[in-house]
């Protein structure tokens, strides 16, 4: 397990899923998040989005840290929940489990408040190619790059140095990706959460690495444009869970 970094796409990015999602809700799941959150407001929303990394910094929260990774056995190219999250305790596990709280209505409302946060939180984590990697080097926490000449790890250039070379603030990407967004599909797989983790452990393999201590232009661009499909595909994915947390049949399917 991974215990440094473990914010992916800092708080600017998991805003801007938040963002993008709620942009692409139906009118009833939308009317449902403003009951649940109290505010129309998208920046109060979206702040829901951070509250998972805020709860885990606090000794009370410590114990959600695993929920926010999966680690995967080296040479393995597919999630298998015995052998990669026995005890229920990971990313993708994590998906389901508080989707279903967020689809409970007979749950208190601050319950569904946070799990409104962990939902958008962690669908965001997982479209972050390393939160879906690997133990030995703790998400890339542990390898060490030279970016624009200043050492740091790849973990920290994927969640936070990346983006903010390329956007002043939340707003400012959530405006630059905005006009890219697709319509979510009506249907979610009842596999989905394993189906992400999937894609994004291969893109953790094949492409998230540099090769090399200094991050060079072209794996800076090729990042980059990896970095905007995956916010975008977590904004209209997140779309999905949210669409059929917050109908008014509430109804989830599992990969089960």
């Amino acid at each position: 397990m991974y215990g440094n970094q473990i914010e992916a796409w800092g708080g600017e990015g998991h805003q801007v899923v938040g963002a993008l999602a709620i942009q692409q809700l139906t009118p009833e799941a939308k009317a449902m998040l403003v009951e649940i959150t109290g505010t129309e407001d998208l920046e109060e929303q979206t702040r829901w989005c951070n509250w998972p990394d805020e709860f885990r910094a606090t000794e009370e929260g410590g114990w959600t840290a695993p929920q926010h990774y999966i680690n995967m056995v080296p040479g393995a190219m597919r999630y298998e929940r015995i052998r990669d999250c026995p005890q229920g305790m990971c990313l993708t596990e994590s998906i389901t489990l508080y989707a279903g709280e967020l689809a409970d209505t007979a749950l208190p409302r601050n319950i569904r408040q946070e799990a409104f946060g962990r939902v958008c939180h962690f669908v965001g984590d997982i479209h972050q190619p390393l939160h879906a990697g690997f133990g030995h080097d703790r998400g890339g926490n542990l390898v060490k790059i030279l970016y624009e000449g200043e050492e740091s790890d790849l973990h920290t250039y994927w969640d936070h140095l990346m983006i903010e070379a390329h956007s002043k603030d939340w707003f400012d990407l959530y405006q630059q990706l905005r006009p890219a967004i697709t319509k979510p599909g009506d249907e979610l797989h009842p596999c989905h959460e394993v189906e992400w983790t999937n894609e994004s452990h291969e893109l953790a393999v094949t492409k998230a690495y540099p090769g090399r201590l200094e991050i060079n232009e072209d794996f800076a661009e090729q990042s980059w444009a990896m970095a905007q499909a995956q916010l975008l595909k977590a904004g209209s994915r997140l779309a999905q869970v949210l669409n059929a947390a917050l109908s008014p049949a509430g109804k989830r399917t599992h990969c089960r």
